[in-house]
């Protein structure tokens, strides 16, 4: 194997290892929520958390180079936090069966790869690709459905879980214009922070209802500096870095995995149970993200 195929297989397996954390952040959203947080108020708090804790680290850039630089950080936090989490969680709320968001924003890989061709005019889809991203979305259905197959009629919850993919799909692109000028970790932080300030909006009409009672009893505090410091911060950064280094076609397949790790997640916490269909579904899903990123160019562009 050569130093440079050495290089990117590292980058392969940081960005499945993100896939697999952000996957199992599910069982900490729902001790939360248990304890009486709202989704708007976990986001929040997870990234003012991350950012205080980022800020001793890394404090350049506190101001970017130039007015369009942070206008992109801007649209990166809204993309990438308070709209992705709002439409997601609005999403939530309107449906009767979750599965339906969950199964909608899964279209985030391909819709990414399709963005991508028509923003930067890159030949990313190709044949084997298109192939793998079927293989790939029928696993995760099968997941998703775990042998239940019940989806939501209303419009409003398809219109949102589509919006919540896209914002991430525009995050992941519009990241393209900054990541050559600024290191990672200011990147990252300057999302948490735009994420923070724009939630606020939301908090006018909705305002938060959080005490310190329920952030402080020990198995909220654990999970919440978990969503913080290792989904939020660590993970951000690293996908970041990611993104840069396979781009953002490649790195976006492995979001395939995420309902993979909730299935399995939930069954080893929550005792929630796995049927023959989801098992089914881990295997296509693999099956199809490999032919995927076996058949995408490796390369910072994609």
């Amino acid at each position: 194997m050569s130093n440079t195929n050495s290089k990117n297989l590292i980058f392969h397996v940081l960005a499945l290892l993100v896939s697999l954390v952000w996957g199992s952040t599910f069982v900490a959203s729902k001790v939360l929520l248990n304890a009486g947080m709202t989704p708007a108020e976990i986001m929040t708090l997870r990234f003012i958390l991350a950012y205080i804790i980022m800020l001793p680290f890394s404090h350049k850039y506190i101001i970017s180079k130039s007015l369009k630089d942070e206008l992109i950080f801007v649209s990166c936090g809204i993309t990438a936090g308070s709209l992705y989490f709002f439409t997601e969680n609005t999403a939530v709320k309107l449906a009767s069966a979750t599965s339906t968001v969950a199964l909608v924003i899964c279209i985030t890989p391909i819709l990414t790869a399709i963005t991508n061709r028509i923003v930067y005019k890159e030949n990313t889809l190709s044949k084997n690709f298109l192939i793998g991203s079927v293989i790939a979305l029928l696993g995760t259905t099968l997941v998703i459905m775990n042998g239940v197959f019940v989806l939501d009629d209303n419009p409003l919850v398809i219109l949102f879980s589509i919006l919540a993919s896209v914002c991430w799909a525009v995050y992941s692109l519009t990241l393209r214009k900054i990541e050559n000028r600024y290191h990672s970790d200011v990147i990252t932080r300057k999302i948490f922070f735009w994420g923070v300030v724009t939630m606020m909006i939301y908090f006018i009409f909705d305002p938060m209802t959080v005490t310190m009672e329920m952030i402080l009893q020990p198995q909220s505090l654990i999970w919440l500096l978990f969503l913080a410091v290792v989904a939020s911060l660590g993970c951000y950064l690293v996908w970041n870095i990611v993104l840069k280094r396979i781009g953002v076609v490649t790195a976006s397949n492995y979001l395939y995995f995420n309902p993979v790790v909730s299935l399995i997640t939930g069954y080893v916490v929550l005792n929630e149970n796995i049927t023959i269909w989801a098992i089914i579904g881990c295997v296509l899903t693999i099956l199809g993200v490999f032919l995927c990123n076996k058949k995408v160019k490796n390369t910072t562009s994609d």
